[in-house]
């Protein structure tokens, strides 16, 4: 995986997966035995919570004039991958500073468009084009629950997560904790959202699950953090396809090993709802 710096074992999770069925099968059972071991789980919202292809496209066809700052705004989004400004003002001063150089525009336009224009945009295109995996609905109300065990955050590089949820017409969350750029300052795969959010939930870091699709960010922020990760297989092109079989260490690892999952979501979602029910 080259992303990640050895030691990390990967574990893949067949679709069809499920608690008698994994006792047949070694690997399976390292899944079923690190579920065990989790106590939280950290969501990814674009692309994991629900399958964003072709959303670029759809916020530009909602207004092409805005297509040049759209695709800058993508642009000043990967340069500020992994960085940290230790609070959200000076996180979005940088940003909508950025912003206005390359557009040749002031922060403050960048801000009002970004803020009040953009994300906005963004909340209705959801609405309109968007919806949630199979079986989100049902396994977000179960990890709302404030007897379940398993403490449970989402955490987007985006504003107005509240309002993106529901723009899915997913359930009011009482009990998942929303966290998003404005509450950090950073932005991922930065190691210290990870961590306050470990703490946020009185969790230790190795104790946590994050479930993402991009493991440049969710993945790597995971691994920097000593969190376990699952790798969302979305079939998309430009995310790399785990395969167990190959691409081993050519030297056994020092030190302990990180378990890593990899799948697509009816398996993750499947074993989830059983390993609620078994409990």
């Amino acid at each position: 995986m080259k992303n990640f710096p050895a030691p990390v074992q990967w574990v893949h999770l067949h679709s069809d997966s499920s608690f008698e069925q994994v006792e047949k099968s070694g690997t399976e059972s390292v899944c079923k035995k690190m579920l065990r071991s989790i106590k939280g789980i950290i969501f990814d919202f674009d692309g994991t919570l629900f399958d964003n292809a072709f959303i670029a496209f759809r916020l530009i066809a909602a207004n092409p004039l805005d297509m040049f700052l759209i695709r800058n705004e993508r642009l000043i989004r990967s340069r500020f991958a992994g960085r940290d400004f230790s609070s959200a003002q000076n996180y979005y001063r940088a940003f909508f500073s950025e912003m206005g150089k390359i557009n040749f525009k002031s922060p403050q336009k960048m801000q009002n468009w970004y803020l009040n224009i953009y994300m906005p945009r963004m909340v209705r295109v959801l609405k309109k084009h968007y919806k949630p995996r199979p079986k989100l609905e049902e396994l977000l109300r179960i990890l709302d629950k404030p007897d379940n065990p398993r403490k449970t955050a989402i955490y987007s590089d985006y504003p107005m997560l509240k309002e993106r949820l529901d723009a899915l017409s997913l359930p009011a969350l009482k009990n998942i904790k929303l966290y998003g750029p404005e509450m950090f300052g950073a932005q991922k795969p930065a190691v210290r959202p990870f961590l306050e959010i470990a703490n946020n939930l009185n969790l230790a870091p190795e104790e946590i699950l994050v479930i993402g699709d991009r493991e440049e960010t969710d993945g790597l922020g995971a691994f920097n953090s000593r969190m376990h990760f699952f790798c969302l297989e979305t079939g998309n092109k430009r995310y790399y396809r785990l395969d167990p079989n190959r691409r081993r260490p050519e030297k056994e690892p020092q030190g302990p090993t990180l378990l890593m999952y990899a799948g697509k979501w009816e398996g993750l979602v499947n074993l989830l709802l059983q390993d609620i029910c078994y409990r």
